[in-house]
């Protein structure tokens, strides 16, 4: 049982990497839409929607990230 509890625990910790990674990379998107979107090729009027767009997904990655480590902790007990 020991092993089934590490390797759980392995698993908590990557997928926390991997929304917390998402989460950041989406913020980034989000403020390099906002700062150089028309340099990228992007329209002048789209570049605001696309940035609360990738705002949002950080978010939802972060509730998501939230929500795993709650759902994970309901396991546990």
């Amino acid at each position: 049982m020991d092993r089934v509890d590490v390797e759980r625990a392995r698993s908590l910790k990557f997928v926390q990497v991997i929304f917390a990674l998402l989460a950041l990379l989406s913020l980034i998107a989000s403020l390099a839409v906002a700062v150089k979107g028309v340099e990228y090729g992007l329209p002048e009027t789209s570049t605001t929607g696309i940035a609360i767009a990738f705002l949002f997904v950080g978010a939802m990655d972060t509730a998501l990230l939230y929500g795993w480590e709650f759902l994970f902790e309901r396991m546990r007990s």
